[in-house]
């Protein structure tokens, strides 16, 4: 399986308790996500989630169409030179697998 044999090569993960049976989980000491029992849901379940703040592609509104397009343009210059043309392209490619 995929997922065992990657799990195997991922560095060590560790956790620290911030309160009862609720822990943040870090890498090389960053933190990177968060386990806790949700005792409040019935029956009680451990909950998951990784959280790892990556800049987002930029979004908003106009009141006009010229402006929306100003607007994306602007965004869109500032979020490419930000990224860089090799990110980009892995995030096309990434895209565009079922293309054929």
């Amino acid at each position: 399986m995929a997922l065992k044999s990657s799990l195997k090569a991922a560095p060590m993960l560790t956790l620290r308790m911030i309160g009862m049976r609720d822990f943040t989980v870090r890498e090389k000491d960053q933190p990177i996500g968060r386990i806790r029992f949700a005792s409040e849901q019935t029956p009680g379940v451990w909950l998951w989630h990784v959280q790892v703040n990556i800049p987002a592609p930029p979004f908003g509104s106009a009141q006009t169409f010229d402006d929306a397009k100003a607007d994306f343009k602007a965004a869109w210059l500032v979020f490419k030179e930000q990224h860089g043309p090799e990110k980009l392209a892995k995030a096309y490619a990434e895209m565009n697998l079922r293309k054929t």
